[in-house]
């Protein structure tokens, strides 16, 4: 029995074809529960007047398909900064397991810079994760925006931002990372000095403030700069987030972004060819009825 709170429509769970491609009954699962992390984002948004938005391959396939891009493997939504913050203060409070919001202060040795909202009752995973100690059930991602400045400026400040990333991710990934000669000086004669052996949750506070810096000022484009470090497809204009449309999504109702358009052209180009390409996460390990602690 799948872990969520949803109903779903009679033969959903059943495999199918779209556009050529098969989805298996498996997939129908995980994307039930993906579904149902998603209803937990909408009701804490609506309840606190917070806004939400479908992105990348989720927001094509909104548009696209009315739901999922049939290969898909998972939900990507962003939120504004301020939005974002609220709403990860809301989250600690309002959800109950198995919903866990996975982030870097509330769970042990984990390094993204972007939330994720989990299912603890499933397995979701990349290989490479098997052996890590946080929480690795099936997920969305809620990635946040901000405001960026113009070039030359934002020439370098994504290279601070980039610099620091690196020094974060090794500064907790070093254990778990194949290790050579190389990758010891690096971490032991630069990253530990220059972060004067700090907490990284401190350290990780310090870069969300860098990244966030120009939320109050006049710029009018924005990014995911803290995960993507000023990538030309990842620039925006500020106003095609002004607000929101609802639009379908498999059986329920998804919000979009009122310049959806620009934004998905400005990565993908021409967003409405199909082209059948693979998940950026790679091989994930899933299971939507297993908890990944029962491994």
């Amino acid at each position: 029995m799948l872990p969520i709170q949803i109903d779903l429509p009679k033969n959903f769970l059943e495999e199918e074809i779209r556009c050529g491609y098969k989805i298996s009954s498996e997939m129908k699962k995980v994307w039930a529960v993906q579904i149902d992390l998603l209803e937990q984002v909408k009701k804490i948004c609506k309840n606190h007047g917070l806004k939400y938005f479908a992105d990348s391959g989720t927001l094509i396939g909104a548009i696209r398909h009315k739901g999922y891009i049939p290969w898909d493997d998972d939900i990507d939504l962003v939120m504004m900064r301020n939005d974002y913050n609220k709403f990860m203060e809301y989250a600690k409070s309002e959800l109950e397991f198995p919903y866990f919001l996975q982030t870097v202060y509330t769970d042990k040795d984990i390094m993204r810079a972007h939330a994720q909202l989990r299912n603890s009752k499933t397995t979701g995973y990349m290989p490479y994760e098997k052996n890590r100690p946080y929480n690795k059930g099936i997920f969305i991602d809620i990635f946040p925006l901000d405001v960026i400045p113009e070039d030359p400026q934002l020439k370098k400040f994504s290279l601070k931002i980039k610099f620091k990333w690196k020094l974060l991710n090794n500064l907790v990934n070093y254990k778990y990372n194949k290790k050579n000669i190389v990758s010891w000086a690096k971490h032991y004669l630069i990253v530990k000095p220059l972060t004067l052996w700090m907490d990284y949750k401190i350290l990780y506070a310090k870069y969300e403030r860098l990244c966030s810096q120009y939320n109050n000022s006049e710029f009018n484009r924005v990014s995911y700069i803290a995960y993507s470090h000023g990538k030309k497809k990842h620039i925006w204009n500020k106003e095609w987030f002004d607000s929101a449309k609802e639009v379908d999504f498999e059986f329920t109702k998804i919000d979009i972004p009122v310049g959806y358009n620009e934004r998905l052209k400005t990565e993908y180009g021409d967003y409405m060819v199909i082209k059948n390409v693979p998940s950026s996460h790679g091989e994930l390990i899933l299971s939507s009825e297993k908890s990944y602690m029962e491994e």
